[in-house]
């Protein structure tokens, strides 16, 4: 009895004490990872802009709205990222427009854009942002 009694403290000591330590993501990491991301897709979004206006095209308050990433089998998986900015000309002048862009890396090293819509915006649309691009 005293044997298992020493052996049932001694497990729950062990178990008690190991070091868990649970993930404490903050916005601050959420925002820094989508700023490296946005970063890195800024030539592809450049490319892509350029392709659906027909000329390039500066734009400001981009944000990530999803990523996903895709399983086709177990040993490939490639992620679809989208992103939305505002697009306009001049020293920040009309017209705006809000632009959603789906990029992936499905069979690329590269994300390259699959869907692009844009819609134009009215000045009361118009919104500031945390940093121009």
């Amino acid at each position: 009895m005293k044997k298992s009694l020493l052996i049932w403290i001694a497990c729950l000591t062990i178990f008690s004490c190991s070091p868990v330590q649970a993930e404490n993501v903050t916005k601050n990491d959420i925002q820094l990872r989508d700023d490296v991301i946005l970063n890195l897709l800024f030539p592809s979004i450049d490319r892509a802009l350029e392709k659906h206006f027909g000329k390039l095209k500066q734009f400001y308050c981009p944000q990530i709205l999803q990523i996903k990433e895709k399983v086709e089998h177990e040993t490939y998986r490639y992620f679809n990222i989208t992103v939305q900015l505002t697009t306009f000309e001049g020293a920040h002048d009309f017209p705006f427009d809000l632009v959603t862009i789906t990029f992936s890396n499905k069979n690329s090293l590269e994300f390259r854009a699959i869907d692009v819509k844009s819609r134009r915006l009215n000045s009361n649309e118009i919104t500031e942002c945390r940093h121009p691009y």
